[in-house]
């Protein structure tokens, strides 16, 4: 906060005069003292033609000198013209007082009046400049100072790191320029109120008081993201040392009325002047650092790297392609059978989210949907896969008769979401899908962002009927005491665990130990990414129910499902 001040000492007074230069005004005051005793005393007269100016007027004259003196005093010098003018009056004051006192001479009466009436007029006018200054100060306070957290904000920010650029010289002079956004911050506010999010907004930044460094500036740009100016750094490693501190501050847990809530942040760095030299460039820097830093997974601090900015440019690239299919129409869905371990009885098929572009080329989901969930664009994907395979599937649940699933994907960001459960409980309704064969799978991931909004919204989705999937179970946030309170019926094994069986020991003893619990608390066990017989073999004498994988079946176009199921549709 210190920091910010600089800038806020720029307007928030009057323009203020250096102190030595009101020696003049003193100086003039008691020019127009003496040339007023004169007159007085002399009774100077001056004739301008046949008009005669008596002394009396001519001493009125220098009063009104006199008084504009003070108020200058005042304007420009404010307390210290006000104790100098104060002297001043108590001069003259005892100069006028002493001939009515000795002299009995009582033609100085009307001096003392208009010295105390001048004194006044200037007190008066002191005293209205600092209820200015007061009323600037708070207006300067809001153009500066982010009101709910009392940080520097975006305007203040700027001023800093201009300032900073301004002012340098050489090495000693560099510093780091670092973004952060707060991971799914946007989940806690659609999920638990905006105000529930300030209060978890207010609580990071008191945590980042507390680890803040004495060269560490840390403002609200808005939202839920902040920038920190770091100075006096030795290397890059102490640099990730000190940001470190500031992502560790906020890794415990928060709580908020009855909820809580897990918390992350990105981190982008860019450095001034090895990555630029132009406030607005290592500004955008430092941001496209932070988002690199949101795309990967494993990776919460990046430092800014040239390469970075094409993949921003990419990213904005596929963003516009995404919005295109959706409005033009060129999603669709793929279902991947699901099969019974022991008897290859087909149990249900998921549901996948495929897309092209414009020109119709094929998109992989790998590329897509991440964009669209930094986006929010996965929540109309969500529901055009759920709507339109809903439709499809229901033809196929009334020829078969068969008790099969739909399984679909839901992201963290749409489960979260306050109209989400509305969704889903108006497209059953329009599409007469039965609730009790529409699976929805959800990650681990869901838990961190808000672990009792999360099972709250599950529990809801078992109320209307609908079946619950663990999906990429063991990848995440693990932990036998939330998978207690989880209303799921099905645990899916990642794939990833699943390659692992043939290759150790180790590997095939966490999957069975995966299956073993999920058999414990009464949840059926899928594997998915099956792809070789003998994987199949091992998962078989595990005892996992289910498998999904390429061995027994690819994601199919919906003509393919009609032909694998032998029915005509």
């Amino acid at each position: 906060m210190k920091k910010s001040e600089s800038a806020q000492k720029r307007v928030n007074r009057t323009i203020c005069l250096a102190n030595w230069t009101l020696v003049f005004p003193v100086l003039l005051y008691l020019f127009f003292l003496l040339v007023a005793y004169q007159i007085n005393n002399f009774q100077v007269t001056i004739r301008i033609g046949d008009a005669v100016i008596p002394y009396i007027s001519l001493g009125g004259i220098v009063s009104q000198f006199q008084m504009l003196i003070f108020i200058l005093m005042v304007v420009f010098y404010r307390k210290r013209g006000l104790i100098s003018l104060l002297a001043l009056c108590t001069i003259q004051g005892i100069l006028l007082i002493i001939p009515i006192i000795t002299g009995k001479v009582y033609t100085s009466i009307a001096g003392i009046a208009i010295l105390i009436s001048s004194t006044a007029v200037s007190i008066l006018i002191y005293l209205y400049l600092e209820k200015l200054d007061c009323n600037q100060n708070t207006i300067v306070k809001y153009a500066f100072t982010d009101t709910l957290t009392g940080l520097p904000n975006r305007r203040a920010f700027n001023d800093y790191l201009n300032q900073l650029i301004s002012d340098y010289n050489d090495e000693e002079d560099k510093f780091a320029l670092v973004m952060i956004d707060l991971d799914d911050f946007k989940n806690i506010n659609d999920s638990v109120g905006h105000d529930s999010g300030d209060e978890i907004l207010s609580e990071v930044v008191r945590r980042w008081k507390i680890v803040q460094g004495e060269n560490d500036f840390i403002a609200r740009i808005g939202g839920d993201e902040f920038t920190i100016i770091m100075k006096n750094y030795s290397s890059e490693e102490e640099l990730q040392q000190r940001i470190r501190k500031y992502s560790t501050a906020i890794s415990s847990r928060f709580t908020v009325n009855i909820n809580y809530f897990y918390i992350s942040a990105s981190f982008g760095v860019a450095l001034y002047p090895e990555d630029s030299k132009d406030s607005s460039e290592i500004f955008r820097y430092a941001d496209v650092a932070m988002y690199h830093s949101k795309n990967n997974n494993n990776v919460n601090i990046s430092m800014y790297n040239r390469s970075m900015t094409d993949t921003i440019e990419n990213n904005v690239t596929l963003e516009q392609k995404i919005r295109t299919a959706i409005e033009e129409n060129n999603l669709y869905f793929v279902l991947q059978p699901q099969y019974n371990t022991k008897t290859k009885k087909i149990r249900g098929f998921e549901a996948l989210a495929r897309m092209k572009d414009e020109f119709g080329n094929y998109i992989s989901p790998s590329s897509f949907i991440p964009v669209a969930e930094k986006t929010g664009l996965i929540i109309s994907i969500d529901n055009w896969v759920i709507r339109s395979s809903m439709i499809f599937f229901k033809k196929i649940l009334e020829i078969t008769k068969e008790n099969l699933m739909l399984s679909v994907n839901i992201s963290v960001l749409h489960l979260l979401n306050k109209g989400f459960l509305d969704e889903i409980q108006q497209m059953l309704d329009e599409t007469g899908f039965p609730p009790s064969q529409l699976e929805i799978e959800i990650t681990e991931s869901v838990f961190i962002s808000s672990m009792t909004k999360a099972i709250e919204t599950l529990n809801d989705l078992k109320e209307i009927g609908v079946c619950i999937a663990l999906d990429d179970f063991g990848t995440g946030y693990s932990s036998l005491s939330y998978l207690s309170k989880l209303p799921i019926d099905l645990l899916k094994i990642d794939k990833s665990f699943i390659d692992e069986l043939l290759l150790s020991e180790s590997g095939r003893n966490y999957v069975a130990a995966i299956i073993s619990i999920g058999h414990i608390m009464n949840f059926s066990v899928i594997s998915e990414g099956v792809e070789s017989q003998k994987q199949l073999d091992i998962l078989a004498s595990l005892g996992s129910d289910y498998m999904q994988g390429y061995l027994w079946g690819k994601p199919m176009l919906p003509k393919d499902v009609v032909k694998l199921l032998g029915i005509s549709a």
